[in-house]
């Protein structure tokens, strides 16, 4: 059987078992709306916002054919967060990971890691070539809203989304001429703080905004136990700044051409905690730094609507982004008593991004809505690396003394991508739409330059690829919209899994392999959407086979490896397989005569991992996780005033690794945090907000994942904002 394509059979057994789970979940809420009075006039909901991320058009979330959530801005509003990734940790099946570096936030969606999720801001992809994926490294203050894609979405956003994208549209003008805004947040678990400032306005036919933002935390206050007897995180403070310009101009005859021009620059530097658990053994020490990690970013943007009857929108963008990384990774061994070995590895990286998208949106028939396109993305990576070895020894060891090496190198390689898009909306009958999508890759990789002399010599690389989707919505059922989805993935090795050595992690070697192929996968999903009375839901069940999943083995193990490499030596290839299933939900019931809404968000995730010798269920990921709590909104004497109390909350956390040729499984216990937040507005336009959020009132210790530090312990977060 070929495991790579779910067969009939079995797609449909999945699907019929989804469609079992979504009927259960789906009839829960409408119990209770059955016994509310429907108001006549609906009110608008979260699924009534538009968005464009899911389909590359303005479609609304009840209607999309895709797992999509929006943040919207008065949920932004409501936040004081340490970064953006925290808006978005309470969408189903997303979780914000860090790495061990607590000031660079990522995000794994249905279980897929962080580098197989898709970052845009304003729509222009922003990649980091790094096993670990890359931060979301963008003011929170400047932020309008964020729209998150669940699953794969290469179709339209092109490599990297294998678990899904995430869009975060920054904010442009404001209605008037001059409007300032000024607001800052206290954070009393990192005892830090983080302040910003903006000015923007329209004149005439201009628009712009200037902002520039400033943020400080110190070691994280965690309650004592497994992970401090002190109380405090040692290494897990860090700072950066940001600012970001924003410059538009409205021309034409009805006013529909507009251009735009957007610059950002973002510096960040960062300790990182490790887990006491991993320095035993012949481990002595072992420590990570980044004190620098500096994004600069400029773009540029045209968009043209109502051209004409069949031509309704053409969109054109164009890019080039730097990050220039600085990395350090200590490591000390004693292997035994007599010899002691310390290992200083750094990386100093250059990664130039530049690129585009052009885009035309076509009306060609009435029952027909076409948009085709095409981008290019060049990612080029300039990294020189020195491991430095000392060694050691004592007697009885022969010629004891100290013996220092060291491997300095550098590599300089790219990766091209180009590829053509199109999709079809089509309402061929009654309340039915179906969404067909297709996208062709070529992409190259060159290496340029490098010390590695078993690389030196290697062939340019191409590989094509076509990607599909189809989608299908309908909306025959009164207040009710069900649909169905098949997505592709397609990932690309990084730079600096093919064409760079590296030492850091533990200090071993990881060798570079040119000869990776892309990670794929293949998505099935069904999901449904209600509004009524008070009710409102987004449910989703969904299945996703992956393969050629890159991981590291021993040289020896592989069989690949080039003349020279150690046996010992360990090396990147593709090994490995997911299995991932789950069920995701959103509910909210508006209680009748009530300001209160009680809501739940959630989600059932079952992944298996399956390796070369051995499968298993332990991935790291939590069975349920989610958010629970009751939400009230009213106004008093003018002023808007809102309170919610929640849980968050998931069960155990297991990871089973092969050790040697033992597997091992290492075991985080579930958790849960009882959290109180409340908050107003005041004013004409909501001139003044006030939040404040009271995090883990009963100090409960916690960890959510392997690749998560440990949560903050009692603490509040004060956040003030005020436009004039």
């Amino acid at each position: 059987m070929n495991h790579a394509i779910m067969g009939r059979g079995e797609a449909s057994a999945a699907l019929r078992v989804g469609a079992r789970a979504l009927a259960l979940a789906f009839s829960l809420p409408l119990a209770g709306a059955a016994c509310a009075q429907s108001s006549g006039t609906q009110q608008a909901t979260w699924l009534d916002t538009i968005t464009v991320t899911g389909t590359r058009t303005e479609t609304s979330v009840r209607n999309n054919p895709a797992s999509v959530s929006v943040v919207g801005q008065e949920q932004l509003e409501r936040q004081a967060p340490e970064s953006i990734a925290d808006l978005v940790r309470d969408v189903p099946g997303v979780e914000v990971v860090d790495a061990s570096a607590p000031g660079m936030k990522r995000l794994r969606i249905r279980g897929e890691s962080s580098h197989r999720v898709t970052i845009l801001v304003d729509g222009q992809e922003i990649t980091d070539h790094s096993d670990y994926g890359t931060p979301i490294l963008v003011d929170p203050a400047n932020v309008e809203r964020i729209e998150v894609i669940r699953g794969p979405a290469s179709v339209l956003y092109g490599a990297k989304a294998i678990g899904g994208v995430v869009n975060i549209i920054t904010k442009r003008d404001a209605p008037k001429p001059i409007q300032l805004e000024a607001g800052g947040s206290y954070y009393s678990g990192t005892r830090g703080w983080q302040g910003w400032a903006a000015v923007s306005g329209t004149v005439g036919d201009f628009d712009y905004r200037l902002s520039g933002s400033a943020d400080r935390h110190h070691d994280r206050q965690v309650p004592e136990g497994r992970y401090t007897r002190s109380g405090t995180l040692d290494g897990s403070s860090y700072r950066d700044s940001d600012m970001a310009l924003h410059l538009g101009y409205t021309f034409g005859q009805k006013r529909n051409h507009y251009l735009a021009l957007k610059a950002e620059q973002h510096l960040l530097a960062t300790d990182s905690w490790t887990d006491p658990d991993y320095v035993q053994g012949s481990i002595r020490d072992f420590s990570i730094d980044l004190p620098k990690r500096d994004l600069r970013k400029v773009g540029l943007y045209y968009d043209a609507k109502d051209l004409s009857p069949v031509v309704r929108k053409i969109h054109v963008d164009a890019y080039r982004q730097t990050v220039d990384r600085l990395f350090e990774n200590r490591v000390e061994v004693q292997p035994t008593s007599f010899m002691n070995v310390k290992n200083t590895a750094t990386s100093d990286d250059r990664n130039l991004n530049y690129g585009g998208t052009a885009q035309v949106d076509l009306a060609l028939h009435p029952d027909h809505y076409t948009i085709a396109g095409l981008q290019y993305l060049m990612d080029d990576l300039d990294t020189s690396k020195n491991s430095i070895t000392t060694t050691t020894t004592r007697p009885p060891m022969p010629m004891p003394g100290t013996r220092t090496t060291t491997s300095p190198t550098h590599t300089r390689a790219s990766i091209q991508t180009a590829s053509v898009f199109a999709q079809d909306e089509w309402s061929f009958a009654r309340n039915f739409k179906l969404t067909a999508g297709l996208r062709y890759y070529h992409v190259s990789s060159n290496l340029d330059d490098t010390t590695n002399a078993a690389l030196a010599g290697q062939d340019d690389s191409t590989t094509n690829r076509l990607v599909k989707s189809l989608g299908l919505t309908w909306s025959g059922l009164e207040h009710t919209t069900l649909r169905a989805l098949y997505s592709e993935g397609y990932t690309m090795p990084t730079l600096a899994q093919m064409y760079s050595d590296t030492t850091a992690g533990s200090g071993s070697l990881t060798r570079a392999n040119p000869g990776l192929k892309p990670e794929t996968s293949q998505n099935y999903e069904v999901g449904a959407r209600y509004q009524n009375a008070g009710v409102v839901l987004d449910a989703a069940v969904f299945y996703t086979r992956a393969k050629d999943y890159i991981g590291t083995t021993s040289c020896a193990a592989a069989g690949t490896c080039p003349a020279g490499y150690a046996a010992s030596d360990r090396t990147y290839v593709n090994a490995d397989r997911a299995d991932t299933h789950g069920i995701e939900l959103v509910a909210e019931y508006a209680l009748p005569g009530t300001n209160l809404t009680p809501y739940v968000t959630g989600a059932w995730t079952q992944r298996e991992l399956k390796y070369p010798t051995y499968s298993t269920k332990d991935s790291g990921v939590p069975a349920f996780s989610g958010r629970a709590g009751v939400r009230y909104d009213t106004t008093m004497y003018g002023a808007e005033v809102w309170a919610d109390l929640f849980v968050r909350a998931a069960t155990p956390v297991k990871e089973t690794t092969l050790s040697g040729s033992a597997l091992s499984t290492e075991r985080l216990p579930g958790w849960g945090t009882l959290n109180l937040a409340f908050g107003g507005t005041h004013g004409k336009d909501r001139k003044v907000q006030v939040g404040v959020q009271l995090n883990n009132l009963l100090d409960k210790e916690y960890r959510s994942a392997f690749d998560v530090l440990p949560g903050t312990g009692r603490s509040v977060e004060v956040t003030l904002r005020t436009t004039f």
